[in-house]
This record gives C-alpha cells, sequence and structure tokens, in this order.
C-alpha cells in the first residue's frame, strides 16, 4: 500500500505486475473525455492500490496510468482516493432529493431490493431520464399484496400514504390460499422478466403470510436467480437466541430450493445475537449455498409507526419500550400515550428504533461476509434517520479512520464489490460496476479519508457527508467540489437479464 502521493513508472509497473488486475495503458493517448490525475487507485476486486491517472472515454475507463494521460476534462485528485461508486443494495428513498444526499455520500447506484415494488415497469419508466444516480427494485411480496387484495399499485415504498396503511388489514393480515400464492408467484415470475432484480420478501410486516407462501417465493427465486431480499419473519422476543429462528427459517429455505438468498439489516434483526446469526451465515456458505447479509452503521432502525411491527408485544419482540422510540419531526422520545396517538393518526409516519447494541454493529462491520446498506427511509419535510444521507461516509469515517473497526480496502469492497457480485447473475451489466480497472463503467467515489465523515444527525438527519468532492456516474459529473451538479441527470436502470 501506497500512502505516497507520487511513484515513478518502474514503482508502478512492479506494482501492476503482482495484482490480477486488467490490462493497464501506460502512457495513453489523447481523446479522453476526463481525465483523473494523481489520485490512489483503489481496485477491491483485484486489490490494487496505487496512486495513478485514470482515463475515462465513453462513460467507461479506458485507461490506468502512472504517466499523464492528456485531453478532456481534467479532475486533480491529489491526496484522494478514487474508488468504485458505492452501490446501496437496500434504499427506500427515492425522491430526487434522497438521491442527492446519497450521491454526496458517494452512492452511485441505489436500489430497492427490500421492500420492492409492483409494477417494476412504472418503477423503472418514472426514472427513466430523470435520475441523478443508477437504480433498480426487486419484485415486492408486500407491494403485490397490496395489489392483489386492494387493487392499489405501490410502485415505491414512499407511496405506503395513510390510505393503504388504513387498509393494513386487507393485504397484511389475509391468509393467502394455494390458488392466490400461485397468483402471486406468476406476478413474480414476470416482473422479474420486466427487469425486476428478484424478490422482496417482508414477513414482519406481513403476519399473515405464511412458510407455505415463502416457500413458494424461494421456488420462484430459484429458477430465475432473482434472490430473495428478505426482512425475516418478527422474533418471539429479541433477549437470548431468539432472533435465530427466523434466521434458521429462510436459510432452511434456501438450502431446500436453491434459491439465492439476502438477509437485509443483520444488526437490527439479530439485536443481541449476532453471534449466532453470523455463525448460521458462515455454516451456509460452508455448505456452499448462496447466501448473504448487510449491516448499517447505526445503532438504531426506522420504521413506519403503523406497520406489524408495532403489534401488541412489539416491546419484547425487539428488546426496546416507548422510550427507545423517538418521532422524528418533534425529536421527542415516545410515551405510551404519544405512541398511540402517533400510530392512530400517521400511521405512515416513520418512527426511529434506538435498540441496537453498539457492539452488535461492530462485529457486524468487522465481519468479512457482511455487506454495508443504508436501509434509507424517504425524509419528509428534512426529517427522518440520518443513515439516508451519512452511512457510507460513516463506514469510512467513524468505522475505517477513527476506530479502526475494519481497514479501507476490506470497507470498500463492502461497498462496492460485494453489492455488485451480488447482482451479477440476475443482472449481468453489475459486472461492470464495483470495480475500478479498464473496461469497468466510470462510477466513482472519490474522497479523502483523511477528512471523509458523516455530517448527519437524528436532530439534522439531512446534513450531507463530508470530504467527497467528486462522485460520477458513467463518466458524468453528477458531484463536482462537493456540490450536486443540478443539470446532471446520468442515472440509469438496474434490471434483471442486462
Amino acid at each position: 500500500m501506497h500512502d505516497n502521493h507520487q511513484i515513478s513508472r518502474r514503482q508502478f509497473a512492479v506494482a501492476a505486475a503482482g495484482l490480477a488486475v486488467a490490462p493497464l495503458i501506460i502512457g495513453a493517448g489523447q481523446g479522453f473525455d476526463t481525465v483523473i490525475s494523481g489520485g490512489r487507485v483503489m481496485d477491491p476486486e483485484s486489490g490494487f492500490d496505487t496512486v495513478a491517472n485514470v482515463g475515462i472515454r465513453g462513460g467507461k475507463i479506458v485507461a490506468i496510468s502512472a504517466a499523464p494521460l492528456v485531453g478532456g476534462k481534467r479532475i486533480d485528485a491529489t491526496g484522494l482516493v478514487v474508488a468504485p461508486g458505492f452501490i446501496d443494495l437496500h434504499s427506500h428513498g427515492r425522491t430526487l432529493g434522497d438521491a442527492d444526499l446519497q450521491a454526496q455520500d458517494g452512492v452511485t447506484t441505489s436500489l430497492e431490493l427490500e421492500a420492492g415494488t409492483y409494477p417494476v415497469t412504472e418503477f423503472l419508466a418514472a426514472r427513466a431520464g430523470q435520475a441523478r444516480i443508477n437504480y433498480g427494485a426487486s419484485s415486492g411480496q408486500r407491494a403485490v399484496r397490496i395489489f392483489m387484495t386492494t387493487g392499489l399499485a405501490t410502485p415505491t415504498f414512499a407511496s405506503l400514504n395513510p390510505e393503504i396503511m388504513r387498509r393494513e388489514q386487507d393485504w397484511a393480515y389475509t391468509r393467502f390460499d394455494a390458488p392466490q400464492i400461485e397468483k402471486m408467484a406468476a406476478i413474480m415470475r414476470r416482473e422479474i422478466a420486466a427487469g425486476a432484480l428478484g424478490i422482496g420478501l417482508m414477513n414482519e410486516y406481513l403476519p399473515a403470510a405464511s412458510r407455505v407462501e415463502s416457500l413458494a417465493l424461494f421456488g420462484v427465486a430459484a429458477a430465475t436467480k432473482g434472490p430473495i431480499f428478505t426482512h425475516v419473519r418478527r422474533s418471539i422476543t429479541a433477549q437470548g437466541d431468539g432472533p435465530v429462528a427466523p434466521m434458521e427459517e429462510v436459510i432452511a429455505m434456501a438450502a431446500a430450493t436453491s434459491g439465492p438468498l439476502h438477509i437485509c439489516h443483520i444488526g437490527s434483526k439479530s439485536v443481541g445475537a449476532i453471534d449466532q446469526v453470523l455463525a448460521l451465515i458462515h455454516g451456509a456458505q460452508a455448505q456452499g449455498l448462496d447466501v448473504t447479509t448487510e449491516v448499517y452503521p447505526y445503532t438504531a432502525g426506522s420504521t413506519l409507526i403503523g406497520s406489524a411491527l408495532f403489534d401488541a408485544g412489539w416491546q419484547e419482540r425487539i428488546g426496546g419500550d416507548y422510550g427507545d422510540l423517538e418521532w422524528p419531526p418533534t425529536g421527542e422520545r415516545l410515551t405510551a400515550a404519544s405512541f398511540a396517538k402517533y400510530r392512530r393518526e400517521f400511521p405512515n409516519g416513520a418512527v426511529i428504533m434506538h435498540t441496537i447494541p453498539a457492539r452488535t454493529v461492530d462485529i457486524a462491520m468487522a465481519d468479512p461476509i457482511v455487506m454495508v446498506a443504508s436501509d434509507a427511509m424517504p425524509f419528509v419535510d428534512g426529517k427522518g434517520h440520518p443513515r439516508g444521507a451519512g452511512t457510507f461516509a460513516r463506514v469510512l469515517g467513524v468505522y475505517v479512520r477513527e476506530r479502526k473497526v475494519l481497514g479501507l480496502m476490506e470497507a470498500l469492497k463492502k461497498m462496492t464489490l460485494m453489492p455488485a457480485k451480488r447482482l451479477e447473475v440476475i443482472a449481468p451489466g453489475m459486472r461492470n460496476k464495483g470495480r475500478v480497472k479498464v473496461g469497468a463503467d466510470a462510477d466513482l467515489a472519490l474522497f479523502d479519508p483523511a477528512t471523509v465523515i458523516d455530517r448527519a444527525t437524528f436532530a439534522k438527519p439531512t446534513t450531507p457527508s463530508a470530504g467527497i468532492p467528486y462522485v460520477m456516474v458513467g463518466g458524468t459529473l453528477i458531484v463536482d467540489r462537493s456540490g450536486i451538479v443540478a443539470t446532471a441527470l446520468p442515472g440509469k436502470a438496474v434490471r434483471s437479464g442486462v
């Protein structure tokens, strides 16, 4: 590893020769759209970590060189890391404002895979030509259930409006019979063929969703190679090994069907049982199962206060009480009375749950098989959970630089290469993302490892991250000198089959 920012051609050649990287163009000629000069180029796939110049043309990386590159717009990256743009597999914030905060956090691809959508064609069409960063979605079990029971389409998570929440009894508490389950499976097969990136399975929010229903959807996942992205079933208790049983359920279904499985937000769903849960996932991988997971770098979660998660008995299930709940519009901690009031009057309002042990986040963050994903909630009037604005800078600033929970290259791998590889079978185009190599998409995040930090707080959750002055999607700058480029809308759909 080189922390200096000046190397000779001989040093560059020696460093490159020892690494399995894509062919390097040394001293390439003119004709670049953009040249990024003098940055510390870090590629988590090959381990390449050297000060070099990067040439971009036609939205692709076409040169990585120790020698100067000539032509096009020039970005002086001296003192900066040139990394793949961050890939967020789990984000519910779908507005352009939500995306801008993620862009300033280094995110170049933001996907709605846990909750999913229906219909996916509407989700993708609404963003075509209007997106700052790349986008995509799974076929959502909850969204399809809502459509089948109410006739209402839910192309985004944010569309879980009061009307939909008022009809929660229809879609969350209705047990589907065999014909209904087959209809749901057929819809999801069509949705994946139409571009959905797998299946979003949200059993904790759907108390009536049976194991028969889940197993059928795992069968669809196995047949289509579209992963299951799951928020596992509610625990009986958050104490002891209570959270383990829901993990065992989905891992058993993955084993029975060969359906690819991704378990969402392992921190909030493991609570104090993180060691046992990670042992299950490590063991499943050792047996050849396609099982992955993720964590966000916060000790608080967030969800809709009107959801089934807060049905009677929620305190024991999540390991918290009213005083652990924060109401973003006012910043107050809740009481039994205020909880009942907000749940009744604002069922689609998001509440913050301060219930995750710091040790759980540390262990998950340090584990080499755990990816980073934000679980970003939509911001409403500038209020919400800061993870929608600060997740990735927080990992780099707090967990890498300040606390040294993990190394820089390992952190980048968790935020870029691993999410890309999770999707490569269903979406082959992801093989060109999450890397800095010749031929890869020029989706890049340039950050200062000495200053990068999240600035979003629970009081001011929409404060942009610092220390990420340049972000590029498909060779187009969307963040320039830390400011959003308002005219830049280069984001493209990530969809199945391409």
